[in-house]
Formats: structure tokens, C-alpha cells, sequence
């Protein structure tokens, strides 16, 4: 009876005091904290070590009056979803590259007002649209140095509970690389044809970017092959204090609303007390800051009541646009500057597409053309004709008067029925 109840207690001990299953967090969180999947703890560790007696400062706060201006050389590293910078942290970031420093940002989007000052529509009127998006399980990185290529490339799967799913991979689309030696050039590839590690000066300085942050989380650093990608692409930063910025850190979904070129000034929380939020939170400054309010509604409201004035009637604003365009266009006559004229109208059609159809292109190919027809409307012969028609303008030294009108002409079909 005495072994039993030994038998029973021993039992009781050991499923009171079992290790409980082990359980992973499956989001991307890239914390430098996180041992979890998709934390960054491995490489910040690396880091750690890269450039023997210089140090890794961690950036928990505003990046303005934190980043070096001057003192240098120093590396500034974001790995993350997404980040966020107001006007002041992007003064600072700027001013840290331009001084001769480095700015390496792996992130899935990156913003509008930073790309405003990194990318000059140099790529024949090409708007920056964020990074585009590739749907699949894996993808297969590498770098375009030599030094830095490998033969075989280096496998990058997407892990969700143990099992492969698919992903969203971000890359540059290839037509903004039009002036490499100015503006962006490619660093590393996705899949042989897609950017995913770009470089650009400024100033002094370069910025990096990187479109696949999940390359250097703990998951893939187990592998031998993803900690080798993660030291060559580190191999950029050059020696000296690298800052992390953990700061700036925000998820995909807000990066890309913010990151819209046409909402890029869209609000978020800052981490700081607003005015507004002090004063609420203290109950006699709060009272004080509603009877304010309360008293200039009163104010408003008899004010208007009795000294209301008649609203005059405004004329209507006048579109001079044309006015302008036509006395360019005369200008050009005059000067008897028939390509130029031409190419001017054709710059004005491209506009027209990219304002009317959301369409634009650097290359105008047969897609280019097959799209234009399916949403205008228009015979694809048409839009052929209009395209073949200004090649050929463009690439003479001299335009008739009938060529002129013919491209007119043509051009002003395509405006009177398309959808």
C-alpha cells in the first residue's frame, strides 16, 4: 500500500511540474529582444561583433539630436516592417548620410518623404510608388558584386507554423534604376530580375536599401546559408558605431498607407505627450480649456447671428492652363520648333494617361499599348500609330509641317472618344 501512494505521489509530482510544450510567436516582430521566430535577436548579436571596439547603440528615441551630424564614419541600421519618421527624424537621418555616414534600411515599404530626396523622377516622368510585391512560398536571393555573388544564390522560405506559406516579398521595380550612376543602382537580385538591395548617394554618404527584412531574422540565421547572405550584406556597413533603431519601427500595413505618395502626411500616435493631452489630463486645466471653448462657441454664434455679412458671389476660378499650353505651343511655331512642340504634346498625353488611366510605363511596348487599349477603348492600331508616329519624331532632327499635324491629329482622335 506504502509503494502505491509513492507510485501515485511521484506520478502527481511529475505532471504538476512537467515542462510545458514549447510555443512560438509566428509574427514579425523584428525585436533584437525576440528569440522567436521572427525576432531579431541572432543579428543583432552579430552585429555586436562586427567591428571590433566600436559598439552598438540602440535607438529608443527620437532619431533628432541622437544621430551624429558631423562626427563619423558610423552606420545607422533599420530591420523591420516598416518605418516611421516625422520631419525632424528625417532631418537627422539625411544629415547623418550626408555628413559622410551610412544608412542601411531593411524594410518591407519605405517612405514617401524620404524618397522625395533619394529619387528625382529622373526615369522620364516616373513617380515613386513604394516597393512592388511578389506572391510566393520562397525566393531565391543574391548580389550582383562578384566578390559577393553566389553561384547557387541563397534560398529564403517563408515559415508559418512549422509549414511553408505564401508571402508577400517585396522589390524595386526595374525602371527606376534608369540613371545608375546618379540616382538608384542594384545591389542584390530576387529571383535573377527583381531588385531587392539597392544603393544611392547622398552627400557624402550612401543610403542601402533592403525590400527583404525577413532575410535576417533568427529563422533563417539558423541555417548556414542565411547567415552568410547576412554577413555579405552587413559587409556594406563600413567601421564604426552602428545605431539600431528600434524607435522608428512600425507595422506593413501602416507603413504602406503612410507611404503613399498621395497620403504620405497621414498621422500616426507619437510616443510623446501632446500639449492637448496634458492639459486634458489635468482636471483644472481641463475645465479651463472647456469653458474656452464653450465661450468662443457663444461668441461665434451671436456674432454671426448679428453681424452676418452678404456673402458675395465669387467668380469662378479660371483654368490657365490651357491659356499657358497655348502660348507655349505658339512660341514653338513660331520658332518653327515643329519636335519639340511634339514632344511636348506627347509629354501632355503621358500625363493624361497617368492621371486619367493610372497608367505608366518608361518602355512603350506592347504591353504598354495592349493595356492603354483594353481601358481607353481605343484600337490597339490606333494607339500603334500614335506611338510609332512619335518615335519617329523623336528620333529625327527634322519635323515637317504634316507630320505635325498628322500627330495632332492623331492625338486628338485619341482624346475626343476615348472612355
Amino acid at each position: 500500500m506504502l509503494a502505491v501512494a509513492a507510485v501515485l505521489a511521484t506520478a502527481l509530482l511529475m505532471f504538476l511540474f512537467r515542462e510545458p510544450p514549447r510555443r512560438f510567436d509566428w509574427r514579425e516582430t523584428y525585436d533584437e529582444a525576440s528569440r522567436q521566430p521572427y525576432g531579431t535577436f541572432v543579428i543583432y548579436e552579430l552585429l555586436q561583433g562586427l567591428f571590433p571596439g566600436e559598439q552598438v547603440e540602440l535607438l529608443k528615441d527620437s532619431l533628432s539630436g541622437v544621430l551624429p551630424g558631423e562626427r563619423g564614419p558610423a552606420n545607422y541600421v533599420f530591420v523591420g516592417q516598416a518605418l516611421y519618421m516625422d520631419s525632424l527624424d528625417l532631418r537627422a537621418l539625411l544629415g547623418f548620410v550626408e555628413a559622410g555616414n551610412l544608412a542601411f534600411i531593411s524594410s518591407k515599404t519605405i517612405p514617401y518623404d524620404l524618397m522625395f530626396h533619394l529619387y528625382y523622377e529622373e526615369c522620364d516622368d516616373i513617380y515613386w510608388e513604394d516597393y512592388n510585391i511578389l506572391y510566393d512560398t520562397a525566393v531565391l536571393l543574391n548580389f550582383d558584386h562578384p566578390e559577393l555573388h553566389q553561384d547557387t544564390g541563397y534560398l529564403f522560405e517563408y515559415v508559418s507554423r512549422k509549414a511553408a506559406a505564401p508571402y508577400s516579398w517585396s522589390y524595386i521595380e526595374p525602371f527606376y534604376f534608369c540613371d545608375k550612376e546618379e540616382g538608384l543602382a542594384p545591389v542584390g537580385m530576387m529571383n535573377d530580375s527583381l531588385a531587392n538591395f539597392a544603393r544611392v548617394r547622398y552627400g557624402q554618404g550612401f543610403f542601402y536599401l533592403h525590400t527583404t527584412p525577413i532575410a535576417f531574422s533568427n529563422i533563417q540565421l539558423l541555417e548556414e546559408k542565411g547567415l552568410e547572405y547576412a554577413n555579405r550584406a552587413f559587409s556594406h556597413l563600413q567601421p564604426g558605431t552602428i545605431y539600431w533603431d528600434r524607435y522608428s519601427r512600425a507595422p506593413e500595413w501602416m507603413g504602406r498607407r503612410m507611404n503613399n505618395r498621395n497620403n504620405y502626411l497621414a498621422n500616426r500616435e507619437l510616443s510623446k505627450e501632446s500639449p492637448l493631452q496634458y492639459i486634458l489630463g489635468q482636471p483644472p486645466l481641463a475645465w479651463a480649456w472647456y469653458m474656452l471653448l464653450a465661450l468662443g462657441l457663444l461668441f461665434l454664434i451671436f456674432r454671426a447671428k448679428r453681424k452676418q455679412r452678404i456673402i458675395p458671389v465669387l467668380d469662378p476660378n479660371a483654368n490657365t492652363s490651357l491659356a499657358f499650353l497655348s502660348t507655349i505651343g505658339r512660341l514653338y511655331f513660331i520658332q518653327n520648333n515643329h519636335k519639340k512642340l511634339a514632344l511636348q504634346q506627347m509629354k501632355l498625353f503621358r500625363s493624361f494617361l497617368r492621371e486619367r488611366y493610372f497608367i505608366q510605363s518608361r518602355d512603350l511596348d506592347d504591353a504598354f499599348m495592349a493595356r492603354l487599349a483594353h481601358k481607353s477603348e481605343i484600337p490597339k492600331e490606333t494607339i500603334e500609330k500614335i506611338i510609332l508616329l512619335y518615335k519617329n519624331i523623336r528620333n529625327s532632327s527634322f519635323v515637317s509641317d504634316n507630320t505635325l499635324i498628322e500627330f495632332h491629329r492623331i492625338l486628338d482622335g485619341f482624346y475626343k472618344n476615348c472612355k
